[in-house]
């Protein structure tokens, strides 16, 4: 006992005995030896007291502390949980036995984290970033994998011990618990709506007795598809189906890439045109009516591209399938008709009218907004046509119809309603109505800050729905079965006022737009497409001045053909022609397109992809197909879009031999999954 710890003990009492003691001495003398003896003793009693009760103190800490190491010890050794410790190197330094019995590896000590655990090559970088926990799996178990960073010891400096960040590692076994959530998940509900695209089209024609098989047909191929994969069907009506399935079951469809599709093109039951479904499936969703609404959005987005195809909205994120066969005209107006006096009522209750198309405007852009502007024009609203920086086609378009037609004829002055961003800004108010024509997406928007300013707004284009389609539109009109944009507002013009009549340079503003994108009535043609001519034929269209309009100098000619000449053809027919170190403009751009179109000429091509490397960094990428493989899903797949045999992407900081690459693997993919469905249709034939 220490002599601070018996001061302490002894502060109290014995101060107060020799107080006592020496008060008794003083009047007793004859006391003072016993006095004496008595301090002795108290001092000896108390020694004695003090140093036995630490005794018994040290004893019961030491107990205690060895209770302690020895239920950690057992803990470390004998709990469920796999425990072990990896120096800053990355190896293992120290692991129980949990640990390497359920690892599996023989002497695990000095491997390396991947060595040990299924994990990547630069697991242990990504892992010393932040304290977090994984799960993994090893041979049929599952664990949650916890991890946080040590300080180990290091090789000690000059300046003392060194310390470098490691990493302790502690496995839990919840295999039953990660059993019982992927049982949930494999058996959550999922369901798809499925829709006859072209049913009225298919039934032309056809007896009762005909129609009736069709259906039958097709509804017993349905309730087949349902049946293989355990799901339940309800009918509609004559058109429409709902079919419920596991989640499971969905990505057994998903891996078989849904031919169900190839089944019902396959029909023929007295019918000319081959039947198609699109199909909108959905695995989202808390409550059963966010699934049935999420699967009716797939749907739309299935009809939106065109149909014939299906689309899955899992994860929060949407997967296509199928949109391979080319997109049938319809040849019903009945829907021309309805948006056309949507757009009327809705023009008419607008204050302002704002129309925009895409950046870099073609021909289509212009057309379509010139054709709108008519529209709104006609109305006497004040209308605008908003621009981007490239609108150099709009100037094109407008000094050729003054050159033609003279300021005489040339009836709507349209350069005085053209605005660019900043103008427009200061032009729009609550009550303006904003009318996108020849896009969708706003990625493409010639001006993104209108897009935001109005909140009322009217999609009018020709391309496949994509998935970033814009939002919160009162009208929305997408036709990818039309040849362009052009002709869909030119169509809408007679449903609109029967008696609005296009000036001649109006009609060849819309017939240029018409010309560019059908690539002179080859792709995408139907008959409206010619009727559609006809009409801006009768209005007085120039074919001369549009012909001009795509005329090229003689040295873009000969640009074009330098570029043709070195371009090189790559397995299994995909020619690949690059331009490089050109200035982003929109010559570039119609130059990419016009060499992807000639070489979509040359025999044993049947892929033509022309890229140009900007000098900004950019690369553009203009794709041609001859209808045997979709290059619009591919283009979107790198972020693009268009049609199934025109179609092209923007992309930021790449270079084009790398995307060459991308390209072939998805045109071989295709092909493989194309002969793979043609031998399963001839075996099914057989």
């Amino acid at each position: 006992m220490s002599g601070r710890e018996f001061k302490k003990e002894a502060i109290v009492h014995v101060p107060l005995i020799i107080i006592l003691t020496a008060a008794l001495c003083f009047l007793m003398p004859s006391f003072i030896p016993f006095g004496i003896l008595l301090v002795i003793g108290v001092f000896y009693f108390t020694y004695r007291s003090s140093a036995g009760r630490k005794l018994i103190m040290d004893s019961w800490v030491d107990a205690l502390i060895r209770n302690i190491e020895r239920t950690q010890h057992f803990a470390v050794r004998n709990l469920d949980i796999g425990i072990a410790v990896f120096s800053s190197e990355g190896r293992l330094q120290w692991r129980n036995d949990i640990f390497q019995k359920w690892a599996g590896v023989k002497k695990p000590e000095g491997k390396k984290l991947e060595e040990v655990l299924p994990l990547p090559d630069n697991a242990f970088d990504l892992l010393s970033i932040k304290d977090d926990h994984r799960l993994i799996q090893l041979e049929d178990r599952y664990y949650d994998m916890k991890y946080f960073k040590v300080e180990t010891m290091e090789k000690p400096g000059r300046r003392g011990p060194a310390t470098a960040t490691g990493l302790m590692i502690y496995l839990t076994d919840v295999t039953e618990l990660e059993l019982l959530r992927q049982k949930y998940a494999n058996e959550k509900l999922c369901l798809a709506y499925t829709r006859f695209d072209n049913y009225d089209e298919v039934a032309q024609g056809l007896t009762e007795t005909a129609l009736a098989n069709l259906s039958g047909e097709i509804n017993e191929i349905l309730a087949g598809w349902a049946a293989e994969h355990q799901g339940f069907i309800c009918r509609m009506d004559k058109e429409q189906n709902l079919i419920g399935f596991t989640a499971a079951a969905v990505e057994d469809i998903i891996e078989d890439k849904f031919t169900i599709l190839d089944k019902i093109r396959e029909v023929h039951v007295g019918n000319k045109i081959a039947p198609t479904m699109s199909i909108g499936v959905s695995c989202d969703g808390v409550t059963l009516e966010e699934l049935i609404q999420n699967s009716i959005k797939a749907l739309s987005i299935a009809l939106g591209r065109g149909g014939d195809q299906a689309v899955v909205s899992k994860d929060r994120n949407s997967q296509f399938f199928g949109g391979t066969s080319s997109v049938s005209q319809k040849s019903t107006r009945v829907r021309a008709r309805i948006v056309a006096q949507t757009l009327r009522e809705q023009m008419r209750q607008a204050e302002k009218i704002i129309i925009m198309g895409h950046a870099n405007e073609d021909f289509d852009a212009v057309g379509a907004a010139i054709g709108v502007a008519k529209m709104g024009l006609s109305l006497n609203k004040e209308t605008y046509i908003v621009v981007s920086p490239q609108w150099a086609n709009y100037d094109r378009m407008f000094g050729l119809m003054e050159k033609s037609y003279g300021s005489n004829n040339y009836a709507l002055n349209y350069k005085d309603i053209i605005l660019y961003e900043e103008k427009a800004l200061s032009v729009i108010d609550a009550k303006s109505l904003l009318i996108l024509v020849d896009h969708h997406r706003e990625i493409l928007s010639a001006s993104k800050k209108v897009l935001e300013g109005v909140k009322t707004r009217i999609i009018i284009d020709h391309h496949r729905r994509a998935e970033d389609l814009i939002e919160d539109t009162v009208l929305l009109y997408l036709e990818p079965s039309s040849s362009s944009t052009s002709e869909l507002v030119t169509e809408l013009t007679g449903y609109f006022d029967d008696q609005l009549e296009f000036t001649p340079g109006e009609a060849t503003a819309l017939y240029a737009g018409i010309v560019l994108d059908s690539k002179n009535f080859a792709i995408q043609t139907g008959e409206r497409t010619f009727e559609a001519a006809a009409l801006l034929r009768r209005s007085g269209l120039n074919p001369v001045l549009v012909r001009s309009i795509f005329k090229d100098d003689f040295d873009s000619i000969k640009l074009k053909s330098k570029l043709i000449s070195e371009a090189t053809i790559l397995d299994p027919g995909i020619g690949i022609s690059v331009y490089r170190g050109a200035e982003k403009g929109i010559g570039s751009s119609v130059l990419a397109a016009q060499v992807a179109d000639s070489l979509m000429t040359i025999d044993g091509i049947f892929v033509s992809v022309a890229m140009v490397e900007y000098t900004d960094g950019t690369l553009g990428v203009s794709a041609r197909s001859d209808g045997t493989v979709n290059v619009q899903v591919i283009m979107e797949d790198l972020g693009g879009g268009g049609h199934q045999t025109v179609a092209g992407v923007q992309l930021e900081n790449r270079k084009a031999a790398d995307v060459v690459h991308e390209i072939v693997k998805l045109v071989k993919k295709q092909l493989e999954e194309r002969e793979k469905d043609e031998s399963d249709t001839s075996g099914r034939q057989q």
